[in-house]
């Protein structure tokens, strides 16, 4: 069984987890000023997000959790109606915030969001993904 990073618990991605790199929350001033500084409608912009905050962040995960991670979001965008505008909501019944700086209605289209973040993800871990993906996932 595959265990979460630094724990010896099962890893279980959620397509939320992507939004940690810009959660702002326990960061310095700075990062969310520099965070909010883009737009995440601009496409320019977007990448600039996914790459520098969104992907960086990911990058303490080995090959086999990056595979899962990318499966779970996968699984999420072939699904027509789930709901990735309420990534960027506030959780209500847990009491939790979202990790994006940014509302949920600041967000045009939360789904291209997502799209691109597979789309660049794909690239830049294309090696891990292709080497997990020789292995069986049954034995992780």
């Amino acid at each position: 069984m595959l265990l979460a990073p630094f724990t010896e618990l099962p890893y279980r991605p959620t397509v939320d987890s992507l939004l940690a790199g810009i959660d702002t929350e326990y960061k310095d001033n700075f990062f969310r000023e520099e965070l909010l500084k883009l737009d995440p409608n601009s496409t320019a912009d977007r990448q600039i997000i996914i790459k520098n905050y969104i992907i960086k962040e990911q990058e303490y995960l080995s090959y086999r959790h990056k595979f899962l991670l990318l499966k779970k979001l996968e699984e999420a965008l072939a699904d027509k109606l789930y709901d990735f505008g309420a990534l960027f909501e506030y959780d209500y019944e847990a009491n939790e915030s979202s990790a994006s700086p940014w509302l949920a209605s600041g967000i045009h289209t939360p789904r291209s969001f997502f799209e691109d973040i597979y789309e660049l993800a794909s690239e830049e871990w294309k090696q891990d993904i292709n080497k997990a993906a020789l292995e069986d996932p049954s034995t992780w």
